[in-house]
Parts: C-alpha cells; structure tokens; sequence
C-alpha cells in the first residue's frame, strides 16, 4: 500500500485523476523506488512496510513526522505522508510522470502529440521546479540543519537509524542536465 495517493497532486504539481489515469501505477513504481534511495534498501523496506497500528515509533517517525530540537530550535519534520498533502515522495512521483508523459511512443518513434486550440508547453520549467522542491524536502549533506528535510532529521537520529544509508540526489535544471 502506498504512502501518498492523488490527493498530494494539487497547485504546483496538479494531475488531473480521471479513471483512464495511470497515476496510481506511477505512485506505486516510484514511490518505492524514491524511499529506496533515501533510506537504502533495509530501511526503505521497514517504510514501505509502514502500518499505523504496527510499525515502530521510529518508522512512525519518519512517515508520520516529528518534532525535534537543533541547538535552540524546535524543527517539524512533516514526514513523508501528512496532512498538509506536501511530500517528497509526490514531487518525485510528479517528475517522473511529468517527464515521461512529454512525449509517447509510437510505430514512428518517440513523438509530441498535436491538438487543436492548444500549444504545446516545454515541460522544463516545471520539472525543474518539482525537482528543486524534492531536493529541499529530500535534504543533502551542507543543507542548513534548520531545514526540515528528511536528510537533516535522520542526520540528528542517527542513532536511532544504524541501517540508514543515504543516496544523494543530483541537481536537474531546464536543459535535464
């Protein structure tokens, strides 16, 4: 069962749901693969196995949030599904479906589909955008420790988490480079 669902994909990283959508298959294929990436395998597989009535606290932790203190300040990770619908698993999930639904397959070759009344927008900027707000979400070694991201909270657990292994993300700009 997934983490997230349609209702994380409004405002800046809006799909339309309709029950010809893939989005569903999208959520479950790069949902893991992101949490894969940001725990390692061992602890992405206790995430992804998460149930609120039986995971422990530290895997509630990181899904459900929790507040902690660095130095003076109080800091609120939101965790990785919450109510405020605002998820690095989502902006993951919103990129790659973005990226891939830019153009489709065909007997031709890859292809930009025409309509009428319409234009087609190049896709750079809001993947651009999607990906800038994953990596603050997601977090990297130098991030200021104020920032909630799950880099910086599981930097100050570290203890709590010894099978943590962290996959850096890279940066993406309009020209996918």
């Amino acid at each position: 069962m997934s983490l997230i669902d349609s209702t994380y994909f409004v405002f800046d990283i809006n799909i339309p749901d309709s029950d010809y959508s893939d989005l569903a298959a999208y959520i479950t294929r790069y949902e893991k693969e992101i949490i894969e990436k940001l725990f390692g395998y061992e602890l992405g597989a206790l995430v992804i196995a998460y149930n609120v009535s039986t995971s422990p606290q530290r895997i509630k932790d990181i899904v459900e949030g929790k507040e902690y203190t660095v130095g003076d300040e109080t800091i609120k990770w939101n965790g990785l599904a919450n109510t405020d619908k605002i998820s690095l698993l989502a902006y993951y999930v919103y990129y790659k479906y973005a990226k891939n639904k830019a153009s489709q397959l065909s007997n031709l070759g890859q292809v930009r589909p025409v309509v009428e009344n319409s234009a087609i927008a190049d896709p750079s900027q809001v993947l651009s955008s999607a990906w800038y707000n994953l990596r603050r979400l997601y977090g990297y070694s130098g991030q200021n420790s104020l920032i909630p991201s799950a880099y910086n909270f599981l930097t100050e657990h570290e203890s709590d988490y010894s099978e943590w292994v962290f996959t850096r993300l890279g940066s993406v700009n309009t020209f996918d480079l």
